[in-house]
């Protein structure tokens, strides 16, 4: 019996070899201390990078307290997502919101002292692209997301800095 396969865009997950490249250059950013930034919640609603500023391209961020990972997104720009009041609102200001994503959830449990070591690990699109050979033009919306979710069903096994 043939199991049923994923959807993909131009990085075939169904492919192993694939998934062990793309997990070999996950783990590799996860490694580099260069990738890691201390993230503060900054009342009322918002997310602001202490350290510097995140940089301006494409990619997936890890949320973690201290060395747990609470949270994997993907974003357009890294930067404006992690460290703006616009990107980083998620209507969490919306009184008439009918739920709240997880990012908003980390910010109350940081309010509320659950969490204290608040910070973030990136990875780079266009590292990404570069070790895999694949033009970062071609990678679609699919691809995009079907790598945030696999660093966000792997991200348990990943060792953070």
């Amino acid at each position: 019996m043939d199991m049923g396969r994923l959807r993909v865009g131009i990085i075939d997950l169904n492919d192993p070899d694939v998934v062990n490249n793309l997990i070999r250059f996950i783990d590799e950013a996860i490694r580099n201390p260069a990738n890691y930034y201390q993230l503060r919640f900054k009342p009322p609603y918002y997310f602001e990078i202490v350290d510097g500023e995140l940089p301006r391209e494409r990619g997936w961020c890890i949320i973690l307290d201290g060395q747990f990972p609470l949270y994997v997104g993907k974003a357009d720009d890294l930067n404006k997502r992690l460290s703006t009041d616009h990107g980083t609102i998620d209507n969490f200001a919306n009184k008439k919101r009918k739920h709240d994503p997880e990012r908003n959830f980390i910010k109350k449990l940081v309010e509320l002292g659950f969490i204290s070591k608040l910070r973030v690990c990136i990875i780079r699109e266009g590292e990404l692209c570069s070790k895999l050979n694949i033009d970062p033009e071609g990678l679609t919306d699919l691809d995009r997301g079907n790598i945030e979710k696999l660093i966000n069903v792997l991200r348990c096994r990943f060792n953070y800095l």
